[in-house]
């Protein structure tokens, strides 16, 4: 019992202190896919990947973790309160799989082949967004005329 006692005392302490949003601070940058325009955090330095999601909540945003080169993406939930699905992006900002990630889990959500880029949403986003495997996402900083060309047809998100 005092196992139990202990376990739940520590998860209270996680859920409830402010890790992330005042350790590493993370830039909004829009992206398209399917559908939308949507404002993610940008995480493209090695200690805001390391950083991600945990100790964000309420959630308020997705986040795309972003390399710069093709790799082998691994990702676990330690610190991180919401449950998240991950779609992992190719070299050609193509959706190559998909991941459901449950909160502090350290179970390991791995990319099927080398990725430039992983997107972190609420759990469900994809699924009720109609967003598939095979989707392009335009990463609107790199290639700013298309995302133009495109915004009128598109839903506008702010938030997750």
């Amino acid at each position: 019992m005092l196992k139990t006692i202990h376990k739940l005392a520590i998860l209270t302490l996680l859920v409830s202190s402010p890790i992330s949003a005042n350790s590493v601070e993370f830039s909004l940058v829009p992206i398209q896919l399917g559908q939308y325009e949507i404002k993610v955090q940008l995480a493209d330095t090695t200690e805001k990947r390391m950083q991600g999601l945990m100790g964000q909540q309420p959630l308020k945003h997705g986040l795309i973790l972003l390399f710069q080169e093709p790799t082998k993406i691994n990702l676990w939930m330690k610190n991180t309160p919401s449950a998240l699905d991950v779609a992992f992006i190719d070299n050609n900002w193509v959706v190559q799989s998909f991941a459901t990630m449950e909160p502090f889990s350290l179970d390991t959500h791995s990319s099927k082949s080398p990725a430039i880029a992983a997107l972190e949403m609420p759990k469900g986003w994809f699924a009720a967004h109609q967003i598939k495997i095979g989707a392009q996402l335009r990463y609107c900083p790199l290639v700013k005329e298309q995302c133009l060309q495109h915004q009128a047809t598109l839903k506008i998100i702010e938030g997750v």
